[in-house]
């Protein structure tokens, strides 16, 4: 049995946040309704090549869910949600404050016919405040939070990630809340309203830089693991021009490397003895790019060093870790279509 057989949750949610949420909610047993409307739909369904009539960025989120158009402004279509809510045990909602209160369906008027549910309601900035009503996507939720400060290039320029962090971390603190208030509910028989934003969401990301800053230690200089400051936690390019990541971050590590990859003169007794200002990084950047990255792998792997390959994204689905792990599932469209996705990332035995 999956952990969340026999929940049931309607999904309002579009694009990336709490599709992916409602993904994971699936993934583990959840019966997730996604709700639809013609005025309304989900923009993810038109972004980027088209399988079976919506994008497979859409597949992969939204496979295992079942689908509802219903235009929920008329009073036909309002009804007909309201006869899907009044026995689900969750909702998850992803507009902006007030916009299901204006439709009728905010969490009083829910709750008047189910109350018992667990209702969440995700956002860039929450329901209350002067922010509650700021437009904003995940490059705007990592300025807010102080991520971008420490996202920059060597010329202190904001470099913006390829991928989305505050979403997906909006995603996982959705998860992670609305399985705390289906526990509540468990013990209390009591539903819940779930406020959760995602710029608040991204906030324990900064739990090191922010224990550095209360120290009154200056977090640019003297945070070991920022990849820029010591040479024991670091990006070196390799002679095939890929990527190695050594983070052996305790000395114990660091010690073992040296002697793994032949350089004993190397070691050393103390964590500030190999920061940039104390050890010629260089040296060891000219060391690894004496070999490849995969031949380096082949020296380091298994060895107590803190090494692993910075792989592109052309080698994550071939690459033994995942295979292994079963990273990657295949799906079928409703017309037969093959896909892969991501699965679970972890097991309940």
């Amino acid at each position: 049995m999956k952990p969340l057989e026999d929940i049931k949750i309607i999904d309002l949610t579009r694009l990336l946040p709490g599709p992916v949420a409602t993904h994971l909610l699936g993934q583990m047993g959840a019966e997730v309704i996604k709700i639809e409307s013609p005025n309304r739909m989900d923009y993810a369904r038109f972004m980027g090549k088209q399988v079976d009539g919506a994008s497979i960025l859409f597949h992969q989120l939204n496979h295992n869910k079942q689908f509802k158009l219903i235009d929920y402004t008329t009073p036909d279509g309002k009804a007909a949600l309201l006869d899907l809510i009044k026995d689900a045990d969750a909702l998850i909602e992803q507009f902006r404050p007030r916009a299901m209160e204006a439709w009728g369906l905010g969490y009083e008027a829910i709750k008047a016919i189910n109350p018992n549910i667990v209702y969440v309601s995700l956002t860039g900035y929450g329901q209350q405040g002067n922010y509650k009503n700021e437009a904003g996507h995940d490059f705007n939720y990592l300025a807010y939070a102080g991520m971008m400060s420490f996202l920059k290039d060597d010329h202190g320029k904001p470099v913006v990630p390829d991928f989305q962090l505050a979403d997906i971390a909006g995603a996982y603190m959705a998860v992670m809340a609305l399985q705390a208030a289906l526990i509540k509910k468990l013990k209390t028989g009591a539903g819940s309203y779930v406020d959760v934003a995602m710029c608040d969401a991204v906030m324990p990301f900064l739990a090191i830089p922010y224990s550095l800053h209360c120290s009154e230690m200056d977090c640019r200089i003297f945070n070991v693991i920022n990849g820029r400051t010591t040479v024991n936690y670091a990006a070196y390019e390799c002679a095939d021009g890929k990527w190695l990541s050594i983070a052996a971050l305790e000395i114990k590590f660091w010690n073992n490397l040296c002697d793994v990859i032949g350089k004993p003169e190397w070691k050393r007794q103390h964590q500030m003895e190999l920061m940039n200002a104390n050890f010629v990084k260089q040296d060891v950047a000219d060391f690894f790019k004496t070999k490849t990255r995969d031949a380096w792998m082949e020296i380091l792997q298994g060895k107590d060093v803190c090494a692993a390959p910075i792989l592109e994204i052309e080698e994550l689905e071939d690459f033994g870790y995942h295979r292994e792990k079963n990273t990657f599932l295949t799906f079928e469209t409703e017309n037969g279509s093959k896909l892969k996705t991501m699965n679970l990332p972890f097991r309940i035995s």
